[in-house]
């Protein structure tokens, strides 16, 4: 009987040993489910185009910032956590749970300090500078000095007679940036995306160009960028200013002497169109001092590949269009009826 006694309770003790395991093992897991991450105050990490759920785990793990990375992926497996992440930045912290982490990356929950900005085809840097300010990204005071003081790659004349030597490559698109964000990095993210484009640009079109000839390109780029409206014209009004330098006319754009006024008119007037600018296509002979926005992709390809045409002259028609033609009478018939400009 003793002996019977004696097994029932190390029975009993050796169940309650595994059910202290147990118990210990479960409150392991869901601890570590709970508290994943190694953090003792918020701490931004970026999810990149490309990246996997397994990746991003994987990442932070090697930043130290993971208490076991094996546990959450199998976790994620069991889960069959979706597989679509959403690129951006977002927020470690430390009561961030795995269920709300995927979620976070999942739908695109990013870090409270984010800010999407869009900038425009055709906005110049000063316009860009106060959306950021406007925005709460940095100041335009700031950024424009930081725009100042950036060293230039070596595809960007430093020109030092030009209002902003950056003028032209801060690539149109939208980003994703940071509130009190130092404008190097904003610059940086920028220029990192108009040489990303601008290179696919190339390469898809088939064209080898010298990095010297990227300053006619890009102020050509803008130029269209600022006269055109209709995305089929592009091409067109390219040919037009290619033409004229052929010709050794001068450029004659209305965008470049808004450039030079340092902000928009509806109308110009004689007096505007002899403002002493280098910027001023109506003053001097060939291009402007630099580029006078920054451009889209469609008018940087319309400056790389212009239309095969003869046209000279081209005015508007009041609908978001141009006439175009290579006589100068038939351009002043149209001109007077339209009450366009060239």
């Amino acid at each position: 009987m003793k002996n019977i006694y004696k097994g029932k309770n190390k029975l009993i003790i050796n169940i309650s040993i595994v059910i202290i395991i147990l118990l210990v093992l479960f409150a392991y897991i869901a601890n570590s489910l709970n508290h994943p991450f190694r953090v003792n105050s918020n701490k931004e990490f970026e999810v990149k185009n490309g990246d996997t759920l397994y990746g991003v785990i994987s990442r932070l793990d090697s930043q130290g910032l993971v208490r076991n990375s094996n546990l959450i992926k199998a976790y994620i497996k069991y889960k069959k956590a979706p597989g679509n992440i959403r690129p951006g930045l977002y927020t470690l912290y430390n009561n961030l749970s795995i269920d709300k982490f995927i979620n976070n990356i999942n739908n695109g929950v990013f870090d409270k300090n984010t800010v999407f900005i869009t900038i425009p085809e055709g906005y110049n840097l000063s316009q860009i500078a106060e959306l950021l300010d406007k925005k709460g990204v940095i100041t335009k005071d700031n950024f424009i000095k930081a725009s100042s003081d950036y060293k230039l790659p070596d595809y960007i004349k430093n020109d030092n007679n030009r209002k902003y030597k950056l003028e032209g490559y801060l690539f149109p698109d939208t980003y994703q940036l940071k509130k009190n964000m130092p404008g190097k990095e904003i610059i940086d993210l920028m220029l990192s995306h108009f040489d990303k484009q601008f290179s696919a640009l190339l390469k898809r079109d088939n064209i080898s160009l010298d990095k010297s000839k990227y300053d006619a390109v890009i102020t050509m780029a803008s130029i269209v960028e600022g006269e055109a409206e209709s995305d089929t014209e592009r091409n067109t009004i390219a040919s037009v200013f290619y033409n004229r330098l052929n010709k050794n006319m001068k450029l004659q754009s209305c965008a470049t002497v808004e450039y030079a006024l340092g902000y928009h008119k509806d109308k110009l007037y004689d007096k505007d169109l002899e403002i002493k600018s280098n910027y001023n296509t109506y003053y001097v002979n060939g291009l402007p001092e630099g580029p006078i926005c920054n451009p889209g992709l469609k008018s940087i390809e319309a400056a790389l590949k212009p239309g095969n045409t003869n046209y000279i002259y081209f005015v508007s028609n009041n609908n978001g269009t141009h006439f175009f033609t290579d006589e100068y009478k038939k351009f002043e018939e149209v001109k007077k009826i339209t009450q366009g400009s060239n």
